[in-house]
């Protein structure tokens, strides 16, 4: 009867002493998936921690899983080193403890980070000995663009963006959206390049400290009563477009960048629309 009250652990069904912890053990099941188990591999691995050592004939039988699968998954995740075996007949699988196994997980991903960095010269160098066999011409050529979730790889297009500007790098945001790229570093590496910087602030009700510090002739305020647009332009070559930018709720940006040569036209005009009618911030 004891192993009948621990099938289907994630069942909304069950009336199991682990029902009432259902939406903590989901949410540890989904991070256990982002560091790379499989579902089935987080499962069996939550099931050992919480209920001890078990054999894989009682694992398949507990979660409801075929038992060649079950081997396949408990061997599995004695190879990522979070299951370890006992020396028992038949033999019995224990979870490591979950911030040892957690530590595990991290130290695997940074060594693969690692090993992959160690070889981003060399795969870039074989790379290049192979010829590029399409031939591009002007009919050939296409406009591009890329959807951006998160600040990370935001940030990351931004600063691709700032390395290949040489005449002018043109910013419209929200005091919100200029303080995020100041604290990423954004004005400094545009500092470094040979670009001419313009910035429309808008809307703007007080002059940030950050902005203060600036040369004002770079700078100009757009009254607005809204505060959810933000672009920036390079060069007259791309452009990057937030959906969402740091005013919005949910404080998740999503960005949308192109090459476009009409869309990049369409924007250079509204900036510079926007830098007439605006007025000097200090």
């Amino acid at each position: 009867m004891a192993t009948e009250s621990q099938i289907n652990l994630f069942d909304n069904e069950s009336d199991t002493a682990m029902y009432k912890h259902k939406l903590t053990l989901e949410k540890i099941r989904n991070e256990l998936i982002n560091f790379g188990l499989t579902k089935s591999q987080a499962k069996v691995f939550i099931y050992l921690g919480k209920y001890g050592s078990k054999t894989a004939s009682e694992i398949a039988k507990a979660l409801q899983l075929p038992r060649t699968e079950t081997y396949h998954l408990v061997n599995s995740l004695q190879n990522m080193g979070l299951v370890v075996a006992e020396l028992s007949h038949p033999t019995k699988y224990t979870a490591m403890d979950m911030k040892e196994a957690v530590s595990t997980l991290v130290k695997q991903e940074q060594e693969r980070i690692d090993v992959l960095a160690d070889k981003e010269e060399s795969l870039s160098q074989l790379w290049k000995e192979i010829p590029f066999f399409a031939v591009e011409t002007d009919e050939s050529k296409s406009e591009k663009m890329q959807l951006l979730h998160g600040t990370g790889p935001i940030i990351n297009k931004i600063k691709e963006m700032v390395s290949s500007s040489a005449e002018d790098f043109r910013i419209y945001g929200s005091v919100s959206d200029l303080l995020r790229m100041y604290h990423s570093d954004v004005f400094d590496w545009i500092e470094n390049t040979p670009t001419d910087l313009k910035i429309v602030a808008s809307p703007v009700n007080k002059t940030p400290e950050f902005l203060s510090d600036m040369d004002s002739s770079k700078i100009k305020a757009l009254p607005s009563e809204s505060e959810n647009k933000c672009f920036i332009i390079n060069d007259k070559k791309e452009v990057l477009i937030f959906m969402r930018n740091a005013t919005h709720p949910t404080r998740q940006t999503f960005a949308w960048w192109s090459d476009s040569e009409t869309l990049v036209d369409l924007m250079i005009s509204l900036f510079d629309l926007s830098w007439e009618k605006g007025e000097s911030l200090y």
